[in-house]
């Protein structure tokens, strides 16, 4: 067997037994579940759809690093052996083909985990920082409201979702989380700091829009989907926070800009506009849109 051959061979037998193994400890445990998955669901919790991913991107990890260990190997020796098979060139010419085949091929694997690597790394931010809102919200709990999680909307075909609603006496807030790293200051800014004028948000660098349009389609398609289900009309107000900024709201716009810890203030600085009975109405409905996490 030659060199070529027996790498091939090995990288299947290698892929056989590690996938072999594990299917056989997964069939190994104990067969039956404490609880019934299809009917013991939880409700969603902060980032629930950003904790997916990460689920997701972790269990491909495995795949990611077996194919950037045999992937290069396999590509530039498979090469060499076509190439010797063919006796085309140079013996030398064939071997700098094969190595920089296999380092070009490793190279952009490498880039491809690494791109990977960055991806996981904006969802566990984005993740985190729902939680950093949902722990200002809890104590909100006690004084009467509701509180959901990553509620499953869809716009335009698509599937997504929104951050946090709170239902209670003070009204309904579709509530949009955004992190983003701080990034070199103008002269005169400081690092930390972002500016609502009403419209745009001036950031230490430059102004934009950042979460504002989704803000404001959060709000309108929870107030269509609630007065579709439940015939009642309700105002949502919309709101966006970004949790590790100082954030200034000089001028009210159609979506309040606050910061995380200000959000208990802003959603009980009106009492009695909601009753009861409407925000019982409304968790319901949103509690049975939330409660879909299965084992």
């Amino acid at each position: 067997m030659s060199f070529v051959s027996f790498i091939v061979v090995y990288g299947a037998v290698f892929c056989v037994a590690l996938f072999g193994a594990m299917a056989w400890l997964k069939r190994k445990r104990r067969p039956k579940l404490p609880f019934k998955p299809e009917r013991d669901r939880l409700l969603r919790g902060p980032g629930e759809s950003l904790r997916q991913k990460i689920q997701e991107m972790d269990d491909e990890l495995v795949l990611l690093l077996t194919g950037l260990m045999l992937g290069p190997l396999v590509c530039g020796l498979g090469l060499l052996y076509l190439l010797n098979q063919a006796a085309v060139g140079a013996p030398g010419l064939r071997l700098g083909a094969a190595a920089v085949t296999t380092a070009v091929t490793l190279w952009l694997g490498a880039l491809y985990l690494g791109r990977k690597g960055l991806k996981r790394g904006n969802h566990y931010l984005g993740w985190f920082g729902e939680r950093m809102t949902a722990e200002e919200l809890e104590p909100l709990r006690e004084k009467g409201w509701k509180i959901f999680h990553d509620v499953p909307v869809e716009r335009g075909g698509y599937e997504c979702n929104i951050d946090h609603v709170a239902v209670g006496p003070g009204g309904v807030f579709a509530i949009e989380t955004k992190m983003r790293r701080k990034g070199n200051a103008r002269p005169g800014r400081k690092d930390y700091e972002v500016f609502y004028d009403g419209e745009h948000l001036s950031w230490p660098w430059a102004e934009d829009t950042y979460g504002i349009p989704q803000a404001m389609n959060n709000a309108r398609d929870l107030r269509e989907w609630l007065e579709q289900l439940t015939g009642v009309h309700v105002e949502v107000t919309a709101v966006l926070t970004f949790p590790g900024w100082f954030v200034a709201e000089r001028k009210r716009g159609p979506v309040r800009v606050v910061h995380v810890s200000f959000l208990p203030h802003l959603l009980t600085a009106k009492a009695d506009v909601l009753a009861p009975k409407q925000i019982e109405i409304f968790a319901r409905q949103l509690e049975a849109r939330c409660r879909d996490v299965e084992y």
